[in-house]
């Protein structure tokens, strides 16, 4: 945590921890809310990042797709970052829109907004 903590942007401990405990996984399972109420299903995974300018080796797979994917690599506390930002509720949950347009459009840093 004290690696991570100057990267947070004053995030609480508690939601740091937690984005942290995820980061160990290597995997968020999640589901992206569409216009008109659907949803897609996808799965982020990762290895490396284990200090928070190491980059991450990232894959998103969409699991009613299985021959689209997606690799990139990214410093480990933008990926953080997102995880701490997490949207949704049990039902399902998505990664923040500020990654969404970082992934699709390659529009601003990517940071959690």
């Amino acid at each position: 945590m004290p690696l991570f903590a100057p990267y947070g942007g004053g995030l609480d401990l508690v939601v740091l921890d937690q984005a942290l405990a995820l980061l160990q996984q290597g995997r968020f399972s999640g589901e992206r809310r569409l216009q008109g109420g659907d949803a897609r299903p996808f799965e982020l995974l990762w290895s490396g990042g284990q200090a928070p300018l190491e980059l991450a080796s990232c894959t998103l797979r969409f699991p009613q797709l299985p021959q689209v994917h997606y690799s990139f690599q990214l410093p480990a506390h933008r990926l953080l970052a997102w995880l701490a930002s997490l949207q949704g509720d049990a039902s399902g949950q998505d990664l923040p829109d500020g990654f969404w347009s970082w992934f699709i459009l390659g529009v601003g840093d990517g940071q959690a907004a």
